[in-house]
This record gives structure tokens, C-alpha cells and sequence, in this order.
């Protein structure tokens, strides 16, 4: 490891990596690139804390590691991978606050445009807008996705440090307004958290809006994450089949009545098994 320094409340680690980019093991991706490890939002029911190793997994939004020679590995790796889709990030988020300071993300997507992969972006930040003039000359092989999990004020009992979902849906707008592929991730849907019509009728509003799909997912349990929200949230109920049912119905009825392209996480994964 390299320097350590002190960015507000997080502890920044600097690594130096031998690749950028893995396989993926999601089907809608062919590669995943994580500039960081760790995540500064802390999001409480991010699956990530089960698939992040050591101090940035155990110490959740308090700790991040920044790979500095990312983009050295990069290039080298663009050498040796046959071109596809890039999902820019799967285990962390790329355009998280420590972003604003490296610049990783944006000299990553500016690389993988012009080495003739597609970059699939998924962030909760408004950072992003930062990097209007890198994603609109990209803007035939580049999609945008923003997770929203709900447009009220109680995000921040689950998303403590992740920006406003208005700052979100703003940026998500500008986005939109240049033509670029947009996708809104509705979710993960937490009993007694996110789950009525006022958390997610006006996230399909937005989508209408933008034009954008709509993408649902449930809270799926996992051990590292139930305990790290054990912690935060009281209760915690449980994912049960007929909770979803009914909450998935309530979602598609608002999608239908707002003609807006909604599907579940599974339907996207099966679809994108599908085309490979």
C-alpha cells in the first residue's frame, strides 16, 4: 500500500492493482471495473459488504482503497480483452466522493469509449454530471443507470451519505436531455422502508420523464449485510413472498398507468442470458 490519507470522516487508502478489469459475473456485463474498494455512501444494504475483502468490507463507508495505477492496468488490459460491455461499478460506486479528487472513472469510460468497449454506468451520485463533455462524445456506446430507492427524505435512514435522490434525478435529467441510454435501478425494495406507492410513483414519474427504463429489485438478505443493518435499523422484517407479490404488482400498475418500461432484476438477467 501507498499513502494513507484522511478525507473527511473516511480513512483513503492508495493500492496499486496487476489488472482493471475481471470477468463479470453478471450476464448484462462481459467486465466489471471497480476504481475503488469500499464505498464512502455506506449504504446498509449494499451487497458489496459480502464481496469485499478486508478493511473496506469490514469497516463499511468508513474506509476506501483507490487503485492509482488503474488506468495503467487499464490500458494494458484493453491489449489482451476482446471488446464488450463494461459495467463501471459492481461492488462499489464509481463516482462516489473520493472520485472528485482521482479522477479514475473518468480516464477509465474515456479509455474503454475509445477502445471500442461499451461502459454501463450505475451511480447514485450527481458527480457524474462532472463528466458531461467524456459521456456525451461516448454517447453511442455508453448507457447511465441511477439507483433510486426512494424520493422522499427517509432515503437517508439507508443511503446515509449517497446524494439527494432530487440531486440524482436532476442529474439523471441532463443526462436524458442529450440523448443518452438511461435506466433508473428501483431498488433493493426493504420491507417497511421503501415498499409504498409514495416511495416509487414518483421514481416511475421520473423514468417517464427521462424516458427511461425502470428496473426493480428486492432487499435479498445476505449475512454480512444483516448484520451491518442490524446495527442501523430496527426492525428488520422479513422478505417474504407475498410481501413482494403485492408490492410488485403496486409497482407494474403505476408503470402501466404511466406507460413506462418497468421490469425485475431476474426478467433483465434472463433477458441478457439470452442475447449472449
Amino acid at each position: 500500500m501507498n499513502n494513507i490519507i484522511k478525507l473527511g470522516n473516511t480513512i483513503v487508502r492508495e493500492i496499486r492493482v496487476k489488472t482493471a478489469l475481471s470477468r463479470s459475473g453478471l450476464p448484462e456485463y462481459d467486465y466489471a471495473l471497480n476504481p475503488y474498494l469500499g464505498c464512502q455512501h455506506g449504504c446498509v444494504y449494499c451487497y458489496a459488504m459480502d464481496f469485499t475483502k478486508g478493511e473496506p468490507g469490514i469497516k463499511w463507508g468508513e474506509v476506501v482503497y483507490v487503485k492509482v495505477n488503474l488506468i495503467q492496468a487499464l490500458l494494458r488490459d484493453i491489449r489482451r480483452f476482446k471488446p464488450g460491455i463494461v459495467g463501471v461499478s459492481t461492488i462499489t460506486d464509481p463516482y462516489q466522493p473520493v472520485e472528485s479528487r482521482y479522477k479514475l472513472t473518468r480516464r477509465a469510460i474515456e479509455v474503454l469509449c475509445n477502445a471500442g468497449y461499451h461502459v454501463s454506468i450505475q451511480t447514485k451520485s450527481a458527480l457524474i454530471i462532472r463528466d458531461l463533455d467524456v459521456i456525451n462524445k461516448c454517447s453511442k456506446s455508453i448507457d447511465v443507470g441511477f439507483t433510486i430507492t426512494t424520493m422522499r427524505n427517509t432515503y437517508r435512514i439507508i443511503e446515509p451519505m449517497a446524494a439527494h435522490p432530487m440531486a440524482r434525478a436532476s442529474a439523471l435529467r441532463k443526462i436524458a436531455s442529450l440523448g443518452i441510454e438511461t435506466w433508473i435501478f428501483l431498488g433493493p425494495l426493504i420491507p417497511g422502508i421503501n415498499d409504498k406507492v409514495e416511495d416509487y410513483e414518483s421514481v416511475i414519474r421520473l423514468a417517464k420523464e427521462t424516458n427511461s427504463q425502470v428496473i426493480i429489485d428486492r432487499f435479498r438478505p445476505r449475512s454480512v449485510v444483516i448484520k451491518f443493518m442490524s446495527r442501523r435499523l430496527s426492525p428488520i422484517y422479513p422478505v417474504t413472498r407475498d410481501w413482494w407479490i403485492k408490492t410488485l404488482n403496486s409497482i407494474m400498475k403505476i408503470c402501466r398507468d404511466y406507460g413506462v418500461n418497468c421490469i425485475t432484476a431476474e426478467d433483465e438477467w434472463e433477458a441478457s442470458r439470452k442475447m449472449r
